[in-house]
């Protein structure tokens, strides 16, 4: 069972920190996580950080956007993964060079100073609103495959649920990293399973002469629909298009626990990526092949309704496979996030305590608690898409700045050791994209919920000084 009282997390904590401290006494060492995840479970625990309930749900976001133009919402998709991969070629580099947990800490720290680097690893510790927003999407979808999805659901059943399936997934992880691996390979099959019955279906009504997928594919580029196409809709589409593959940096968070991180970083990165970007588009050739622009368009929950008009009475099938892909996605950021905040607290920006690992799970139990917390506050709150963009903001500072600290250290430190070396125009492009996403926020939409990030970091700030 999962307890969450106040006497056992006392309890738990001491007694980790109790055998930290005898574990050190008797060895003399100190303990540190260990080099576990090769290059398959490293393309598991990325593509499951990268997969999750994104390509079931914003395939209509990137399609209003372009004013229901086919072709260009394909093509939308395609470049989003290019940029993807040309970004993370930054941070392939970096994680290689560096070979550290916390992903753009080490860099920060050491080419923008502690400051930053406090500020960053703080600030993806705690703002885990995306957390929160996908653990209600599996619920929801789990509890739908049994009722249906025409019966509403209870908020308090949803939060309830939300929260058993947090603290379940926080005490996986505590007990050990290796099974947490061996699910997300499990899980991984399991979303691309998902994702290859929409894509063979799909293409098989294609092939078998399916009036509406011949249409879609025949108009797909429509000089009607391309006349009232503009710049700034085209962005738009791509600011929904690139959400899906939020996550795709997040290997680099656990490199200090990469066997081979040099050779297997970059591999295990750019495998995942496009292995993504081809099932992200297999996926939307099959919605098309099923689906009519509108109905593509106005549907909140487009693998459902694409579920209930090919897979007839096996569309049960859906919501389980969804969840599936979800909670791989939640189970990779559960482990993901308990990292940053488990190199904060060994940096001495927060309390010991949450640096301590247990000498038995060889797993930073206290950080996960953490990460777990967060994630329940953010269930609670419920409302969250303002947050959601205000991480969305966070992220492409963030990105922004790693890209450019490529560069200031090519220049600062050229003797540097580097075991892989991204192309100049890698680190050149991905100072540019940054300047794009963080521009178009404040073009389409009300910047108050930048004032949520700022006043986040205003509050941080002052307790680095104490």
């Amino acid at each position: 069972g999962v307890y969450c009282n106040k006497r056992f997390v006392c309890f738990a904590i001491i007694r980790l920190k109790i055998n930290f401290e005898m574990e050190q006494e008797k060895s003399g060492e100190k303990l540190k996580l260990k080099e576990k995840i090769g290059l398959w479970a490293g393309i598991a625990v990325l593509t499951s950080s990268i997969v999750g309930s994104g390509i079931f749900v914003s395939p209509g976001g990137v399609l209003n956007a372009v004013h229901g133009s086919v072709g260009i919402s394909l093509l939308v998709w395609i470049l989003c993964g290019v940029v993807a991969a040309l970004s993370s070629l930054c941070y392939c580099e970096l994680g290689a060079s560096l070979n550290t947990s916390g992903c753009d800490y080490g860099n920060f720290q050491l080419v923008y100073g502690n400051v930053v680097a406090y500020v960053y690893l703080i600030t993806k510790a705690f703002i885990n609103a995306s957390a929160g927003i996908s653990i209600q999407v599996f619920v929801k979808y789990f509890i739908s495959a049994f009722v249906g999805t025409d019966c509403p659901l209870p908020s308090i059943l949803i939060k309830i649920s939300s929260i058993f399936v947090t603290l379940s997934l926080a005490f996986i992880n505590y007990r050990s990293v290796r099974s947490v691996l061996k699910a997300e390979i499990i899980f991984t099959v399991g979303k691309f399973l998902s994702m290859g019955i929409i894509s063979v279906v799909g293409i098989y009504n294609l092939a078998q002469g399916n009036m509406v997928g011949q249409k879609n594919f025949k108009g797909a580029f429509a000089t009607d629909v391309l006349q009232d196409l503009t710049a700034k809709d085209i962005a738009v589409g791509f600011y929904q298009g690139i959400f899906p593959y939020a996550g795709w940096m997040s290997l680099n968070v656990v490199a200090e626990e990469m066997i081979d991180a040099p050779k297997n970083l970059p591999r295990a990165t750019l495998l995942s990526l496009g292995i993504v970007t081809f099932m992200y588009l297999a996926v939307n050739v099959g919605y098309f092949s099923v689906l009519t622009v509108q109905e593509l368009g106005t549907s909140s929950a487009v693998a459902l309704t694409f579920a209930n008009k090919a897979l007839g009475p096996m569309a049960w099938l859906m919501p389980v496979t969804v969840c599936v892909s979800t909670l791989g996605n939640l189970c990779a950021g559960v482990l993901l996030k308990s990292r940053r905040a488990f190199v904060a607290a060994r940096s001495g920006y927060m309390p010991k305590i949450f640096s301590m690992i247990h000498v038995k799970y060889h797993t930073p139990g206290p950080s996960l608690f953490v990460g777990a917390s967060t994630s329940i506050v953010f269930v609670l709150i419920g409302d969250v898409n303002t947050l959601i963009y205000a991480k969305g903001f966070m992220d492409w500072i963030f990105i922004g700045a790693s890209a450019a600290s490529v560069l200031i250290l090519r220049y600062t430190r050229p003797d540097m050791h580097r075991p892989y070396k991204a192309p100049i125009i890698a680190p050149i492009l991905a100072c540019l994209f940054p300047i794009f996403f963080l521009v178009l926020p404040l073009l389409v939409k009300p910047p108050i919920f930048i004032l949520y990030l700022v006043a986040f970091w205003l509050m941080i700030l002052p307790i680095y000084y104490l």
